[in-house]
């Protein structure tokens, strides 16, 4: 038959107790930071969204302007004038070697 094994389980002892109660103290303490700055967040945006929100309401929109050229017939003409390129002469017409602007 085997031998049992011992087991020996000890408390925390006092600088245990303490450890975990510096824990502890430091897991509050982060806590309550994270809520005051978070309650001062919220106590700085509220009135900024509720400004905004009230000045959207009540100034003038602007009014969406007219298409000029909608429902008419006549095409758009864009004037101007233009160069037709030949793609092996592309960099020789510019004057440039690398073909970069």
């Amino acid at each position: 038959m085997p031998r049992p094994i011992r087991v020996y389980v000890r408390g925390l002892g006092f600088t245990g107790w303490v450890t975990v109660l510096f824990a502890l103290a430091l897991l509050v303490a982060i806590l309550i930071a994270i809520a005051v700055v978070a309650v001062g967040i919220f106590l700085f945006l509220l009135p900024v969204i509720l400004v905004s929100a009230l000045a959207y309401y009540l100034l003038p929109r602007r009014r969406a302007r007219p298409a000029r050229h909608r429902g008419t017939k006549e095409p758009v003409i864009l004037e101007g004038d233009f160069i037709v390129l030949d793609p092996k002469n592309d960099r020789e017409s510019r004057g440039d070697e690398t073909g970069w602007r």
